[in-house]
Formats: structure tokens, C-alpha cells, sequence
């Protein structure tokens, strides 16, 4: 009879023991999971503050002084932001001596936004 108990509880033992295996291999466990993608490179937006210094209207560039922040040539494009005192404008209203703030692609230098005043 004990080895009929013994028998019983080993056979129990198994069933536990490879039910515990299935469930733990089907289970939500986590593990490494995708690998091999190719990575999108991190867009990192910079700012430039400072005095417009020079305007080439026909390459579409514009550069921005020293200033806090620093200075820089910045490519305008067609899906710049432009404003001027708080108006959108075209790049063909800004002027040399204008206080821009501007955003851009660090990587591009392709300014997205434009924020000019004049007194």
C-alpha cells in the first residue's frame, strides 16, 4: 500500500511539476522579445536667440548672431513657421537686425519655427 501512495504521489509530483513547466513557458514571462530592428534616430530640437546678421533669400538661409544660446546658419524651408511681432509672415519680410528666437533640427540645421520682432 505505501508503495501505492508513493507511486500516486510521484505520479502527482510529474503532473504538477510539467504543468508548472507549460505554464510558465506560455505565460506572459517577459524575455528579450524583438531584436535586429533597425533604430530611428532620436530628432533633438535646438534653439538660437540672437540678431538676424544675414538673410540669403535665394539658398533660403538665414543666420542668427551670437547670443545665449549661440549662433548658426539655419536652412528655412517651406514648412517653416514664420512670424514676425507675432504675425505669421514670409521670409521675405525679415529683415537684417531682427530679434529672431528659433527652432531646428539639430541634425539639419532646418529651421521649423521663426519667431521674429521689430520695434
Amino acid at each position: 500500500m505505501l508503495t501505492l501512495v508513493s507511486a500516486l504521489l510521484l505520479a502527482g509530483s510529474a503532473d504538477l511539476l510539467a504543468a508548472g513547466r507549460n505554464r510558465s513557458s506560455t505565460g506572459g514571462g517577459g524575455g528579450g522579445g524583438g531584436g535586429g530592428g533597425v533604430s530611428t534616430p532620436k530628432v533633438v530640437e535646438s534653439r538660437v536667440t540672437g540678431y538676424i546678421t544675414a538673410i540669403d533669400h535665394v539658398q533660403g538661409t538665414v543666420v542668427i548672431g551670437a547670443s545665449y544660446y549661440g549662433s548658426g546658419s539655419l536652412r528655412v524651408t517651406s514648412s517653416t513657421k514664420i512670424s514676425l511681432n507675432n504675425f505669421n509672415c514670409d521670409f521675405e519680410q525679415l529683415r537684417l537686425g531682427d530679434w529672431v528666437e528659433a527652432r531646428y533640427l539639430f541634425a539639419t540645421k532646418e529651421a521649423t519655427k521663426l519667431s521674429a520682432t521689430r520695434p
